[in-house]
């Protein structure tokens, strides 16, 4: 058995979590497998991009369930008594760092103390959220309130499944952790991941060669959760909400003038948010809005997609 979970145990420091961490300790062996699946385990999730990832390792071995449902805000989402229900039945939680997490995870713990809650985002250094935005509120914002961004006493950027880098890094987690959980399985889960790196490799270069010729360039979005892909790719991200709030009129004043600057021709916008204050500055620049959802269960084809139509905005300056 490998000692993994020792360094990868969720960064909470409630006692609520001693059982989990003691199976964690052990590595995450189960004298008894849940008799309603034929694979093995249930795997919970937080958001639909991990249902992708864990299926890419683990196949049908698993059974998944996401918390978030689709259109729903990982920020701000309350799980329902179903979602509870649900979570009850689980032997893992795979968290990512988003903000409902914070709150729900001692609940969650409380009404299933045998579930091994583990961190896939451990080892993964994450960034301000608010290090894109408009260049004069960057050096001036300190802090991002209670918006469902400030978890584990920072503001820190969850989006991190939007990288194909950092992706990379969570996979290593999934197949690592399951692989002890199942180890008559090893081979299969090991297997499996060297495919998804190879998938995950091919994807990032895919990206670079749509991307690379735009690199530098500004796009605008709504809600900030592209910073780790606009890192990762050399791009520049705007975006309309200041501080997690709509912009101020003083704001959004700012953010006409930018615009106008960089010749933005497209503001995106994800279904999870409101569109009105990103379709004001649509209007007073003549931009087109373009919905891009960030938490698309289909990963590989929406980052791609992504990366298209950033490109085509910009291919018609």
């Amino acid at each position: 058995m490998r000692t993994l979970f020792k360094r990868i145990l969720i960064p909470y420091g409630s006692v609520l979590f001693a059982v989990s961490l003691i199976l964690i300790g052990t590595g995450c062996s189960r004298k008894d497998e849940p008799d309603n699946i034929t694979g093995g385990y249930t795997v919970a999730v937080s958001i639909l991009p991990q249902k992708y990832f864990v299926e890419r390792i683990a196949s049908s071995r698993v059974n998944i369930i996401v918390v978030v449902p689709p259109g729903a805000s990982p920020a701000t989402y309350e799980p329902s008594p179903s979602d509870m229900r649900n979570i009850s039945q689980a032997d893992i939680w795979f968290t990512i760092g988003v903000g409902f997490e914070r709150a729900w995870i001692p609940r969650f713990a409380g009404s299933n103390p045998n579930m091994i809650i583990i961190s896939t985002v451990r080892d993964i250094d994450r960034l301000p959220i608010d290090r894109y935005g408009i260049p004069e509120e960057i050096a001036s914002s300190n802090a991002y309130g209670d918006n469902g961004h400030d978890h584990n006493g920072g503001w820190e950027d969850p989006h991190v499944w939007l990288s194909p880098a950092l992706v990379r890094k969570q996979a290593v987690v999934i197949a690592e952790c399951l692989s002890d959980l199942d180890p008559e399985m090893e081979t299969h889960y090991q297997t499996n991941l060297e495919s998804f790196i190879i998938e995950i490799d091919s994807l990032r270069n895919s990206i670079h060669a749509v991307l690379d010729p735009i690199q530098g360039s500004c796009f605008m979005v709504f809600h900030p959760a592209w910073g780790y892909f606009a890192d990762e790719f050399n791009l520049v991200q705007i975006p309309v909400e200041v501080s997690g709030n709509d912009p101020s009129p003083g704001e959004m004043s700012r953010l006409v003038d930018l615009a106008k600057d960089q010749n933005v021709q497209t503001i995106f916008v994800s279904p999870q948010f409101s569109t009105s204050s990103a379709e004001a500055i649509a209007s007073e620049v003549n931009a087109r809005i373009i919905y891009i959802d960030p938490l698309s269960e289909d990963w590989r084809k929406n980052l791609m997609h992504v990366a298209e139509e950033l490109a085509g905005t910009m291919d018609t300056r």
